[in-house]
């Protein structure tokens, strides 16, 4: 089924593909791999594979760097047949510390369909400009049906500004009237862009930065969830505090695609 998915793209894109396999080379290895690529209606003479050893995540994450990919993608299920779906503490080390873009499958088909409702939450940083910019040329190349940008935001001094207060009809108005001010920056933000070709829906949700983004795809079917990374690495504090992305990597609302 990944190899379904990745034929699909491969043709959209009009890009190569680079195989990697985390293991010892073998005949009978080889000729398996050999049969699985045919078989996903790939050609072998053009489908460059690359035999890699050691820990899988750091093999992977450097075999992709040395070949110069530009985009790793994996699965989210456990295994099918020969092709092996990275899960837990693996499939998290490859999102956060690939070098370049990477999609995730969450649910990989045999027969795949073309991704029609991307959804993107932004802060308006560059580099958040830039990954929906990556995400809605896919999405027109896609020719999806709906581009939905999501702003969510958050302010736990409010919460405890009010409660002093008593008043949850203020605090109910409060955030309504951030909502409506977010909603203004969000159209002048969308302007700037000038996207043209896929409608593009907006929504802002009050609630913890990160999460509730998350969940409205995963509410809304969506059918992929781009994401931008931390300007930082993960580190040991994000294991204790979680970022909130840390949140999407373990819980995948939808297949899910980090823009490097």
């Amino acid at each position: 089924a990944l190899l379904a998915e990745t034929k699909r793209l491969i043709e959209l894109f009009n890009a190569e593909l680079v195989l990697i396999h985390v293991g010892e080379k073998k005949e009978e290895t080889e000729k398996l791999l050999s049969e699985t690529v045919s078989a996903a209606g790939l050609n072998n003479a053009s489908t460059k594979i690359i035999w890699a050893t050691g820990e899988p995540a750091e093999a992977i994450i450097r075999t992709s760097s040395n070949e110069g990919v530009d985009l790793l993608i994996a699965g989210a299920l456990e295994k099918e047949s020969f092709i092996k779906y990275y899960v837990g503490s693996v499939a998290r080390k490859i999102m956060r510390e690939a070098k370049s873009s990477v999609l995730i499958f969450k649910s990989p088909s045999e027969k795949p369909k073309s991704i029609k409702s991307f959804y993107v939450p932004t802060d308006y940083s560059s580099e958040s400009e830039r990954t929906i910019l990556k995400a809605y040329n896919f999405a027109l190349l896609e020719q999806a049906d709906e581009f939905v940008l999501l702003r969510d935001f958050y302010a736990p001094g409010l919460v405890l500004a009010v409660q002093e207060t008593g008043s949850l009809t203020e605090l109910s108005n409060m955030r309504e009237q951030w909502r409506i001010e977010e909603e203004t920056k969000m159209k002048i933000f969308i302007s700037e862009l000038n996207l043209k070709g896929v409608p593009i829906k907006i929504h802002c949700i009050y609630g913890k930065t990160g999460w509730e983004a998350a969940n409205y795809a995963k509410v809304n079917d969506a059918d992929l969830f781009a994401v931008t990374p931390p300007h930082k690495r993960w580190g040991l504090l994000d294991k204790i505090f979680p970022y909130d992305q840390e949140h999407v990597i373990k819980e995948l609302p939808a297949n899910l695609l980090i823009v490097r």
